[in-house]
């Protein structure tokens, strides 16, 4: 409740900008209704109305049963279907937007033709905060949270859960974070777990986008696992004015049913497609990863191109510590493991590093254009039929 309400807080001080305000006042179920119509139409929500009082503190509370949204950018047609979820809208001190206090069901369906595509979901205390712009029909700020989310598939027993799951969006910062996820293969087989992550989107003070990433306790089925990674990044030719709408879109994008891994897909994608016709580099301006007694911090500068074999061009500069550990995994040029027989380039990368500082061991690292990947000068990797 605490976080929910500091949440809430920050959202409705961003809005303290200089406007032509109005006093509060109670707001009818009609004009509530009318904003809920509004809001459903424009999200391809379908809905019934099964309750509209008025509270003793001049708001509305809606009910909605039947509810169906059409899910996209999945394998198969899906639909997320639910009922008893309550609406509380509220008028506020600016003209032409409300407030709404949006409390989801604990229990909710995703339909699909075959059964293993259809899920059970659970929600505890799963809901959110809208204000909206009754004008723009649009948001002005949301902030999403769940305690608990989890989506089971009823007979191979695939899951994923999610704790403390936070969407927030914010007139100048946009937040995705959890604290503990876990997903599953048939029969409830660990396939990954991670125990918290966090993604932000901001300006900085010269208009630029800052992106910071953070994510720990990462655990994957393999040898090879970052367990904890922190990614600071910036691009001054990437203005916050032109990666908001980008942002903003993909965020509604979620809430409106497109599958999380196709709204950041898409979002991605027309952010590379703005770098690359700005022409301006995306700055690493700080990396860490760790991962089994591995280590490595560093800087780096991305220039995203058209023309790029792999959509980027740049440089990596870092220093690892435990190459040995790696070695040891991989082998050497002239001994390499089985594993590294089957990543060369990863043992030819290895063995170009350079004494550093503290017993680690320092790597430039250089992407070309042409695919090419250069460590110290040395070239460890060549596309094929290319560079």
């Amino acid at each position: 409740m605490r976080i929910r309400t500091a949440f809430s807080l920050i959202g409705l001080s961003a809005l303290s900008l200089p406007a032509l305000t109005v006093q509060a006042q109670a707001i009818t179920t009609d004009k509530a209704r009318d904003v809920m119509d509004a809001i459903l139409m424009q999200s391809g929500i379908s809905a019934t109305l099964s309750d509209a009082t008025l509270t003793s503190d001049g708001a509305a509370a809606l009910t909605y049963d039947d509810i169906s949204l059409g899910l996209s950018g999945y394998s198969t047609p899906r639909t997320l279907r639910m009922d008893g979820v309550h609406v509380t809208v509220r008028d506020t001190d600016q003209a032409n937007q409300v407030d709404l206090d949006i409390k989801l069901p604990e229990r909710a369906k995703m339909q699909a033709e075959a059964t293993s595509d259809q899920r059970d979901l659970t929600m505890r205390n799963a809901g959110g905060y809208l204000r909206w712009d009754t004008v723009k029909n649009a948001p002005v700020t949301f902030d999403g949270f769940a305690d608990f989310l989890i989506g089971d598939e009823p007979v191979t027993r695939k899951h994923w859960l999610m704790n403390g799951l936070v969407l927030q969006w914010l007139p100048e910062q946009a937040r995705v974070s959890w604290q503990s996820a876990e997903w599953t293969g048939a029969n409830r087989e660990k396939r990954g777990s991670s125990k918290a992550a966090s993604l932000i989107v901001y300006p900085g003070d010269n208009g630029e986008t800052h992106l910071d990433y953070a994510h720990d306790g990462l655990w994957l089925p393999s040898l090879l696992q970052p367990r904890t990674v922190r990614i600071k990044s910036s691009s001054e030719g990437l203005p916050w004015t032109e990666a908001k709408p980008i942002i903003e879109k993909g965020f509604l994008d979620m809430l409106t049913g497109t599958a999380p891994r196709m709204a950041r897909k898409q979002i991605g994608n027309a952010l590379w497609q703005k770098a690359a016709d700005n022409g301006a580099p995306v700055k690493i301006d700080e990396f860490y990863i760790e991962s089994r007694g591995l280590e490595a911090l560093g800087t780096g500068e991305l220039l995203a191109q058209h023309a790029a074999r792999y959509g980027f061009t740049g440089e990596m500069d870092f220093n690892l510590l435990g190459k040995d550990l790696l070695q040891n995994l991989i082998g050497t040029p002239e001994s390499p493991t089985l594993l590294g027989a089957l990543v060369p380039f990863a043992v030819n990368g290895l063995a170009s590093g350079e004494p550093g500082p503290g017993g680690t061991t320092q790597y430039g690292t250089r992407l070309l254009a042409d695919g090419r990947i250069v460590v110290n000068g040395v070239t460890v990797y060549q596309a094929p039929n290319g560079g």
